[in-house]
């Protein structure tokens, strides 16, 4: 029975075995497999978090450089490449969730692929459909908050429709049509409250917990002074008062209401309740008393300012006043009280910065790809510089393509862009082409944003002169007294006198009034009258002048002359001193190692701004240029430096010598590119916009386009009277004295009329129309005689239309236009 008994079990059992064996080794095979799925979907998760995280990241600083990808027809070439961190693939990613979707808030987006890829790593328990509904929502309500925020600031649509994306943007323009600006602010501020509170419900506990310190904080301040002072019974036989200080700890504890505060929290809300036993001293009471009567009859605290002793005159050491005459001079110890100007006077003009669209960028992106297809010229990739009045594209061509070929395209370019202000330029120490497209809406760069750069404020510059803001938006500087000279030309109305104005406000945001002078020539009596209320501070002026700024065409010529006697002056004292320049002379007389007493003095830099150069030349002849040329060439080491305006870019005007000493040129807007190259040696000034766009030329290097920067008459008022209601000198800084040789004749001599001869005037008038002053030219268009001609011609010397005789050679002729020469034929007749 055994035997039988045992067999059916035996069979009974080795028929189960094998079934639970098998589900056995299922059961871990779908474990095993379930693992692994969920590292892979993890691992997979990772790189999709940080692959996003960096291409959203990227996509903020090399969107305008990639932009160009979205209308590329090589975009699966190897040729093109992508600025963005993850190359192409990242850049559609980031321009996907940035441009098209949220804006900025798409850096919310990594985090729910990072927390999918947590749960997948089973490192936390995560509610992933928490996650993702807190996602969206942090996505949506951070691209309407950052939308609305940014719009109020006129900020820069850097992401497509803005920091808030397109969905942002088309949102908020919704909702203010729908409840205006304040109702659509209230739904974000609600939206973005309800937000954080879903994140962190601790957070409304926190909030309470403030607002009731708060309370208590306010209810208890009248109690606080009468509760300061112990009562005799608070403390115990030995006098300490341990123990009261407990029982308060107690009782604030348990007043406290709501939850137990950690740690942390509560040190900083006990700092935070100033309750009055804290300001008990932790000291016997027998001590505190004995302390107080030691410190009764205490008139002088234990940290006392010494007694300051002064030394009678007769009683000085004369080594210790040498010693103090060693001491470095400070020239600006005459105005020791004068304030620099602040930025506050000046305006920022932020409602007239305009961004560039991303859209007008794509559309001028395509129009220049597709022209330059249409010619058969291959590009590999084109970005974009965004100035404030021009952006430029950087195209690189393909290889093989030359850049003459593009350079021949530059008005088809501008004829498809259908802009004004197309210029093509080689971008040197690049393989990149520049297309320079004047912006849609133009910005106004203020004043004051230039003089508030950092660029500008630590520069260490001896002249700092701050023009504008260059076409990648950066601040263009440099130093005067290095320059040495600077031109300034343009046709009338392009922004010279502003460019003036705004040379001139660099240097009174820099310079103290001891270490700069002006000397101002305004022929037109308009312009620079502005800077009158600065003459005891910043002018300079000839002895016997009553007004500082110029405006006679004969007192120009005296106060250049002058100026080449003071030059004469500063380099004998440069010789005695055994220096080369100024700012090494300067730099020993601070020292004190040159004896004022010997003749030596502070130089401070003198700047010569003439405003119409072409005016003056008009007027007074050649006679103007000499002492310009002069200045020009020797003045730099001395300190004087010239800056000349013109609107008449013409070659009697800037002429060969102005030319060659003036090696630092603006040029703003001018008509024709023969005025161009006048200024430039180049073309280009022709192709601006207008309205402060100007090309700098330095001698050494290639044009700088720049925007000049914006001041207006009543921010120069302002500064004007800032300056005038402090302390001056009391009176303006004299130049030397010129006094002209008794023989020597001004630009006009007044000519006994008597004595010409009728055809005097006639005679003049050709004379100047031919610009060439010889008798024979008169003998022959007049039909005179060689005794005739004769006297005419010293007639007209006398009359400082022509210049001396200079043996063979034809005369001088002093007069470069007919306007001219009426006005000083109607004055010889008087």
């Amino acid at each position: 029975m055994a035997s039988k008994d045992s067999t059916p079990g035996k069979k009974v059992r080795d028929s189960v075995k094998p079934e639970k064996s098998k589900a056995g080794k299922r059961v871990v095979l779908y474990s095993a497999n379930r693992d692994v799925f969920q590292f892979l979907c993890g691992s997979v998760l990772s790189i999709v978090t940080i692959v996003t995280f960096l291409s959203v990241v990227s996509f903020l600083f090399t969107w305008a450089q990639d932009q160009s990808l979205l209308s590329s027809d090589s975009i699966f070439s190897n040729v093109v490449s992508a600025r963005n961190w993850c190359g192409k693939l990242g850049f559609f990613w980031a321009n996907f969730l940035v441009s098209k979707l949220f804006g900025l808030g798409a850096l919310v987006v990594p985090f729910f692929f990072g927390a999918f890829a947590v749960s997948c790593f089973r490192i936390k328990k995560i509610n992933l459909l928490r996650v993702f509904f807190l996602t969206l929502m942090g996505c949506i309500v951070s691209s309407m908050t950052f939308s609305y925020i940014f719009s109020f600031t006129n900020a820069s649509s850097i992401f497509g429709e803005g920091a808030g994306g397109s969905y942002g943007f088309y949102v908020n323009e919704w909702m203010r049509l729908m409840l205006g600006a304040a109702g659509a602010g209230f739904v974000v501020f609600f939206l973005l409250l309800l937000w954080i509170v879903l994140l962190n419900n601790k957070i409304v506990g926190k909030i309470n917990t403030f607002f009731d310190m708060v309370f208590k904080k306010m209810e208890k301040e009248p109690a606080v002074e009468a509760a300061s002072e112990p009562e005799e019974d608070a403390y115990d036989a030995e006098g300490n008062v341990e123990e009261d200080l407990q029982e308060q700890q107690e009782d604030k504890e348990s007043a406290r209401i709501g939850d137990v505060p950690e740690e942390g929290e509560q040190e900083t809300e006990q700092k935070a309740d100033p309750m009055p036993v804290f300001e008990v001293e932790r000291v016997p009471v027998a001590n505190r008393f004995a302390e107080d009567e030691k410190h009764e009859d205490a008139s002088v605290p234990v940290e006392a300012v010494p007694t300051l002793e002064v030394i009678p005159p007769e009683q000085v050491n004369p080594e210790l006043s040498d010693e103090l005459w060693k001491q470095r001079y400070d020239p600006r110890l005459s105005l020791s009280h004068y304030i620099f100007p602040s930025l506050s006077l000046l305006d920022d003009y932020k409602s007239q910065w305009y961004e560039v669209s991303n859209e007008e960028l794509e559309k001028n992106n395509r129009k220049i790809a597709t022209t330059l297809k249409n010619f058969k010229i291959d590009i590999t990739k084109i970005s974009a510089k965004i100035g404030p009045t021009v952006t430029l594209y950087e195209i690189v061509p393909a290889p093989g393509v030359k850049v003459s070929q593009i350079k021949r395209l530059e008005e088809d370019i501008a004829l498809s862009l259908a802009a004004r202000g197309v210029r093509v330029v080689t971008l040197v120490g690049t393989n990149a082409v520049g297309i320079e497209v004047a912006n849609e809406k133009p910005s106004v760069v203020s004043m004051k944003s230039v003089l508030d750069d950092p660029k500008f404020k630590n520069s260490k510059f001896d002249l700092p002169i701050v023009l504008g803001r260059t076409i990648s938006n950066e601040v263009q500087t440099f130093d005067l007294a290095k320059m040495p000279h600077l031109l300034v030309a343009g046709a009338t109305g392009q922004g010279k006198s502003v460019g003036l104005n705004a040379i001139i406000t660099s240097l009174l945001y820099k310079k103290h009034p001891s270490e700069l002078k002006f000397v101002l020539v305004d022929p037109k009596k308009v312009e620079l009258s502005l800077y009158e209320p600065i003459k005891d501070h910043y002018l300079a002026k000839l002895p016997d002048e009553e007004e500082a700024i110029i405006t006679d065409t004969q007192k120009v010529v005296y106060t250049l002359k002058s100026l080449c006697t003071l030059m004469d002056h500063r380099y004998d004292l440069l010789k005695m001193a055994s220096v080369r320049n100024v700012k090494e002379y300067n730099e020993k007389f601070l020292s004190r190692k040159l004896n004022p007493n010997k003749g030596h003095e502070y130089m401070p830099y003198i700047v010569v701004i003439i405003d119409e150069f072409a005016d003056l030349l008009m007027t007074a002849g050649r006679e103007i240029e000499e002492p310009i040329a002069r200045l020009a060439q020797l003045a730099r080491a001395i300190g004087i430096h010239l800056v000349i305006a013109t609107q008449r870019p013409t070659t009697n005007i800037i002429t060969g010598t102005i030319k060659a000493n003036f090696p630092a040129r603006i040029a703003f807007r001018v008509i024709s590119s023969i005025d161009s190259k006048t200024i430039l040696d180049s073309t280009g000034a022709n192709q601006l916009i207008g309205r402060g766009d100007m090309l700098i030329s330095t001698g050494s290097s290639d044009l700088i386009r720049v925007q000049c920067a914006f001041i207006d008459t009543p921010e120069v008022e302002r500064l004007m009277n800032f300056i005038n209601h402090q302390q001056s000198f009391g009176m303006s800084y004299l130049l030397p004295e010129y006094v002209p040789p008794e023989d020597e004749s001004g630009p006009v001599r007044r000519v006994d009329s008597s004595e010409r001869d009728d055809l005097f005037k006639e005679a003049a008038r050709l004379i100047v129309r031919e610009q060439q002053g010889s008798t024979s030219l008169i003998q022959r268009k007049m039909n005179l005689g060689y005794n005739r001609a004769g006297r005419i011609i010293d007639q007209l010397e006398d009359a400082g239309i022509v210049g001396p005789s200079e043996g063979s050679k034809a005369r001088q002729v002093r007069i470069t236009s007919l306007e001219s020469l009426e006005q000083i034929l109607s004055t010889l007749d008087k």
